[in-house]
This record gives structure tokens, sequence and C-alpha cells, in this order.
């Protein structure tokens, strides 16, 4: 029996551009599917889940790292060859798409053309299927003072502690000076600077799964942040994708703390993590701070039902209340953590998580249930 012919989706917001590859492609034995949007490619894609994906980066009504974002993040086409045939030659665009997920970046010519066409193959041929790679949720906070490291620090704990049977890893990318080692009480020398500048790329994952220290009574083991910014001076920026990528490729959770980081270095992350934990304080400054941190996020093709706000009273009791803060950032509050007096200072100064050093308090267990509510939400397929 005749074998149908495989299937090309091809997204291109100029018409003539888009038939004539049309053309090109089913003279090459292709059927082909066309979409003028990125809007419209993203619906025929998850529709009719072609074999590969052709697409022009100037889409008009998304960006093109927008649309490589939620493909690669869709379980239905996550795995699908994608390739950017762009008009202009831009390395700063084609660096970003292809670290967010691109197979191919060409620029328009008819060479260009005859190469995909020789590609193609190979690309729908290939184990597109990437290793097992662990959850990534990202705990941000717009403001200093929110208590993020130490929520991120007591909810990674509160989930090693009842699925002993995964793997957590917490990673502080908080700069200059990392917070978790203090809260924890590490002091080794292995850290986010070390691993970066003296492990090699390959030999990256067996480092995370022998090395990475494990933080007993914590339930999870850790890579610290930088010790002072003498030392974070000397990070290896162009690394740190690779890193994560291989602290997923390890272990099943990884909770990385980016503190009030918002900037070249924590956008890819937070454009590759399942969920996005957003601190925020009672503070009104906190709270619009914050709601201008999710209009960036979506602009940049974040899904907002990646957005978890938190409202975080631990760090202080007066100000604004969930509703008030609802109704400020456009967003629910998934998780109101309630207030500590200060049990969560006294805590963290021990070095000893708050479900162990006061486990019959209420907060105790309204962190238990937050980091339950948060972990099946990361765990949610996206539609």
């Amino acid at each position: 029996m005749e074998q149908p012919s495989p299937t090309i989706l091809v997204i291109d917001p100029d018409a003539a551009s888009r038939n004539y590859l049309s053309s090109v492609l089913q003279k090459g034995g292709y059927t082909v599917l066309l979409a003028p949007s990125g809007r419209e490619g993203l619906i025929t894609a998850w529709k009719d889940i072609p074999g590969a994906i052709i697409f022009d980066p100037a889409l008009g009504d998304m960006t093109a790292l927008a649309l490589v974002m939620r493909l690669r993040q869709d379980r239905r086409t996550a795995h699908l060859p994608l390739v950017a045939l762009s008009s202009r030659e831009n390395q700063q665009e084609s660096s970003q798409l292809l670290s967010a997920g691109c197979n191919e970046y060409m620029v328009k010519s008819t060479p260009a053309l005859k190469k995909l066409l020789d590609l193609l193959p190979h690309l729908q041929a290939k184990d597109l299927t990437p290793m097992k790679t662990g959850i990534l949720i990202a705990f941000l906070s717009a403001k200093g003072g929110t208590g993020t490291s130490s929520l991120c620090a007591n909810m990674a704990m509160c989930l090693g502690s009842k699925k002993l049977e995964s793997r957590v890893a917490v990673a502080d990318l908080v700069l200059p000076i990392g917070s978790i080692a203090n809260i924890v009480g590490y002091n080794e020398p292995l850290n986010l600077v070390t691993m970066t500048k003296d492990v090699p790329e390959h030999a990256l994952a067996a480092q995370f799964r022998e090395k990475l220290p494990r933080m007993t009574k914590w339930y999870f083991n850790l890579l610290a942040g930088s010790p002072d910014p003498e030392t974070a001076n000397h990070l290896t920026f162009d690394r740190i994708e690779k890193l994560i990528a291989a602290i997923q490729e390890s272990y099943d959770f990884v909770f990385i703390d980016l503190g009030r980081s918002l900037s070249r270095l924590s956008l890819p992350i937070l454009q590759r993590a399942k969920l996005i934990v957003l601190i925020v304080s009672t503070e009104l400054a906190s709270v619009v701070l914050t709601q201008a941190v999710c209009e960036y996020l979506k602009n940049q093709g974040v899904d907002e039902h990646r957005i978890y706000p938190i409202l975080n009273r631990a760090v202080g009791l007066e100000g604004l209340t969930k509703a008030e803060a609802e109704q400020t950032l456009g967003l629910s509050i998934r998780t109101t953590i309630p207030y500590m007096g200060s049990n969560f200072t006294l805590a963290n100064n021990r070095h000893e998580p708050v479900l162990s050093k006061f486990p019959e308090d209420s907060f105790a267990l309204s962190i238990a249930q937050a980091t339950t509510a948060m972990v099946e939400a990361a765990q949610r397929p996206r539609a």
C-alpha cells in the first residue's frame, strides 16, 4: 500500500513567499499546510500535527521566540522539527531561536531551499524525543525582602520529604551573592561559579548526579550560588542554559531561585520553566512591580497560566489584602502564606526547615498544602 506523503506546515505572513515555498515542497513530495500568522500556525500545528514546521520569524502577530516556546512547551508539538526560514540574516535572532529549541535557522535563497529539501528527511527520521528531563520551577520576585529564597528552600524541602522516591535539586542563581547556602547552612567550595568554570560541558550531568551536595535534613541537593560579588564576576554566563539542562537531566524536580533577578541570565530560564512562582509581599510597591514583571513576561511569550503568584504574609502582616493584591496584579493569587511572626527568621537563622522546626504550627501546614498545589500545577499538562 502506498505510504501517505509527509506533511509540512509553512507559517509565513507573506502570501507570495508562502505559496512559492508550498510549490517547492509539493514538488519535493510533501503535503503542505499553510498559515499566514503565528496564531493560525499554532492552531494548525496543534490540530493537524504535521511532520515538521517551517516558519518566517517575521510573523507580525507574535515574536518568533514566542512561537517556538509555545510549540516546544506543548506535548503535541514538543518534538517536531522546527526550521526558521528568514528573509534576512540576523545572528542574534538565530542564536535566540536555536537556544529556544529551533532545529535550523536559514536565510531565504535558492541554495537554502535546496539544502532544506535535503535536510527535511534527516530531521524527520531523527529521533527528536529528548531524554527525560526534570520539572523546572523558577522562583522570582519583583522586589527584595519578599522571602523568595526562604520559600524556595522550604517548599523544595517539603516536596523532597514527601516524595522520597524523587530526586529534588535547588539551584541558587541569585546574583551577585547567593541566598540559599546561608539558609541551609552550606559552606563548601562547590557552587554555581565553579561548576560553570571548571567542569567540562560534556561532564555536567554526571557531576550533578554524583557531586552535587545533599542537604540531608532539607531533602534536596543544592547548587549553591556565588559566595561573594568578586566570585560572581567569574561566572561563565554562556554556559548557564546548558547547566540548567544538565540539572534537569539528573533530577526529577529542579527549583531555581532567581531572587529579584530579571535579566539576560534569567529570561531564558523563565521561558523554559514549567511554572514561574512569583513571590509577592503585602506591600503595595511589591504588588505594583510584580504586575509590571507579569506584563513583561507575557510580552516575552510566557503563557500567563505558567505564572503562579504567591502572597507571602510571613514577611509582614500589614499591607494589602489578597483581594486588593489580585486587583492590582490582574491575576489570581494561587496561595497565601500566613503570618509567622519571628519563627520564619528563627528557623532560617538556625539553618532548619520551617516544617522541621515548627511542625505543629498552622503555617507549616500551609506551606505543605501550598507545595502540593504548586507541584500539581507544574505537572498538569497544558492544552
